[in-house]
């Protein structure tokens, strides 16, 4: 079942964890994302780790970019979803200057994870900065790859994974997103201008908050 507007609820924002673990139960309208017929043999495959480690430090290299749209992401919108139940790259901000970028699988259906690896980045009269993770696990990893480039890899089974980052308040922020090494733009959902968008025009893409 392809995601509705009629799902998505405004709440007021807690700490990111409570709201994880609530959601789910909490909520008598969520986003819930069902089996959307991906197929997990051509998309489900491991990156090559040379170094022989836990794959912790395993960037993918840059692709090829699109020419990047921009889009508005609507200030306070968040969104949420049954983990385990379908593929989603969720994109939200809050007012002031934080974002929230998370992840959920079809593990439910599949019986395998979804390896996502994110960029989200900013121009240079932007800063980035506190980039923080949330429900990761050891595979998981956020960290400041480059000045103004936040990168996010997360292993997503039946959970959530999230990071979040503060910008320059109302900042654009540029997302590149890949499902296991893959330019994937299908899964990414953020509300803009009052509608519930279900996947990028193009990857990378630009988001533009609606009130700083």
């Amino acid at each position: 079942m392809p995601f509705s507007a009629d799902f998505v609820k405004f709440r007021s924002r807690g700490a990111w964890s409570s709201l994880l673990v609530a959601a789910p139960l909490a909520l008598g309208g969520c986003i819930i994302v069902d089996d959307d017929g991906r197929d997990h043999d051509h998309h489900h495959h491991d990156w090559d780790d040379d170094d022989g480690d836990d794959g912790d430090d395993n960037t993918p290299p840059p692709p090829p970019a699109d020419d990047p749209m921009r889009v508005a992401i609507d200030t306070d919108a968040l969104l949420s979803s049954e983990p385990g139940e379908g593929v989603g790259i969720f994109v939200e901000y809050a007012a002031g200057g934080t974002w929230t970028l998370w992840t959920t699988c079809d593990t439910n259906q599949s019986r395998v994870p979804c390896t996502f690896d994110l960029y989200a980045s900013v121009d240079t009269s932007s800063e980035l900065f506190d980039i923080a993770g949330s429900e990761l696990e050891k595979s998981d990893a956020t960290r400041l790859v480059d000045e103004g480039i936040a990168y996010f890899h997360a292993e997503t089974g039946a959970d959530f994974d999230a990071m979040t980052f503060t910008t320059t308040k109302g900042a654009v922020v540029r997302l590149e997103a890949y499902l296991d090494g893959v330019l994937e733009p299908r899964y990414v959902y953020w509300f803009g201008d009052g509608v519930l968008h279900e996947g990028a025009p193009t990857n990378p893409l630009d988001f533009e908050p609606t009130v700083p």
